[in-house]
């Protein structure tokens, strides 16, 4: 039974809303004439109030007792009465559909992949290259209830938020450049040493991977690393892309 009070507006729950579109291009060639490749170009988009049993944006593991339904998402109070009087931030209509379904934190709009190999008598060559766009960038406030950071929107999901490196709505776009090469040397008979090296991150990008996206580290306290690269939200980890590395190694068969 629901008993709405008179001049109050009812208020009802949302449902989970998950919802996944993306077109796919791949381009194959297997291995011949010394050489393959293998490429695709993905555009996706992610929208809804429920990424699944982890929460993404507020590092929540708890699957099936997600806070996103703890209090109704079209609640007008929220704003109209919690606001003014209380101090809330953020509107918990955000959280949800009611104002219109935003990107979910796991959204990554393009991504591009290409790996080739070349091989020419004993020598090998392989290459990797992976782009896609950084994640959504969200201001998350407190929870006044239960004094939770990173709880309540300030904004429309994706909506964006200052960092030390100006305004963005998404972190940088993640963008990795590897290779590989080896050498095989024949001893006779089956024996044979395959010298070989691999390199990560040739370009040495070395961009944030995260931002503190949660403006306050509990209700009515702001936090001062709001907008620093960090893991996360709330959290004094920086996060950066690790530096170029090579890896040498050998190996030998018999």
């Amino acid at each position: 039974m629901i008993l709405q009070i008179p001049g109050v507006p009812l208020i009802q729950e949302e449902a989970p809303v998950h919802r996944y579109n993306a077109v796919e291009v791949t381009a194959t060639k297997t291995f011949s004439d010394n050489w393959s490749l293998v490429a695709s170009y993905r555009w996706s988009r992610v929208v809804g109030n429920f990424e699944g049993f982890y929460r993404n944006d507020n590092n929540q593991s708890d699957p099936a007792i997600t806070s996103l339904f703890d209090f109704p998402m079209d609640d007008p109070s929220y704003t109209q009465i919690g606001v003014p009087q209380f101090g809330f931030k953020g509107d918990i209509r955000y959280q949800g559909c009611s104002l219109g379904c935003g990107v979910l934190p796991n959204d990554r709009t393009h991504q591009v992949k290409v790996y080739g190999s070349y091989t020419w008598h004993d020598l090998n060559l392989g290459l990797g290259f992976n782009a896609g766009s950084g994640a959504p960038l969200t201001n998350l406030a407190a929870n006044p209830i239960y004094d939770n950071a990173g709880e309540i929107p300030v904004t429309v999901r994706g909506g964006g938020i200052q960092t030390v490196d100006g305004f963005l709505k998404r972190t940088p776009a993640d963008i990795s450049f590897d290779g590989h090469v080896d050498y095989g040397i024949k001893f006779g008979g089956q024996r044979k040493i395959t010298l070989l090296a691999d390199g990560f991150n040739l370009l040495n990008r070395q961009e944030p991977e995260n931002y503190d996206y949660c403006s306050e580290l509990r209700f009515t306290v702001d936090n001062p690393d709001f907008g620093a690269p960090s893991n996360g939200c709330a959290q004094r980890v920086p996060s950066f892309a690790a530096p170029r590395a090579i890896r040498v190694g050998a190996r030998f068969e018999w």
